[in-house]
C-alpha cells in the first residue's frame, strides 16, 4: 500500500475501498487532505454548537456540562 492509500484508509479510519485502489497517487492524496479537512470542519461545527448550547444554561452550571460534553473552554 503507498503512503497516499495508506492516509486515505487512515483518515477513514478502516481499510479503504477496493474502488480507490485504482486512483493515482495524486488524488489519493487529495482525496486524503480533502477527508482531513471535512474532518476537521466537522469537529469545530460541534464545538461551536456545544459552546452555543452550553452558553444558555446557567452560569454554574456550564463548567460541569461543559466537562460531560467535552467542550474546549
Amino acid at each position: 500500500m503507498t503512503d497516499a492509500a495508506s492516509e486515505v484508509a487512515h483518515e477513514l479510519g478502516g481499510p479503504m475501498p477496493s474502488g480507490f485502489r485504482a486512483l493515482s497517487e495524486e488524488k489519493l492524496r487529495w482525496l486524503a487532505t480533502t477527508l482531513s479537512h471535512a474532518k476537521q470542519a466537522h469537529l469545530d461545527e460541534l464545538d461551536a454548537s456545544t459552546e452555543r448550547a452550553v452558553a444558555r444554561l446557567p452560569l454554574m452550571l456550564r463548567g460541569p456540562v461543559r466537562g460531560i460534553l467535552g467542550g474546549t473552554k
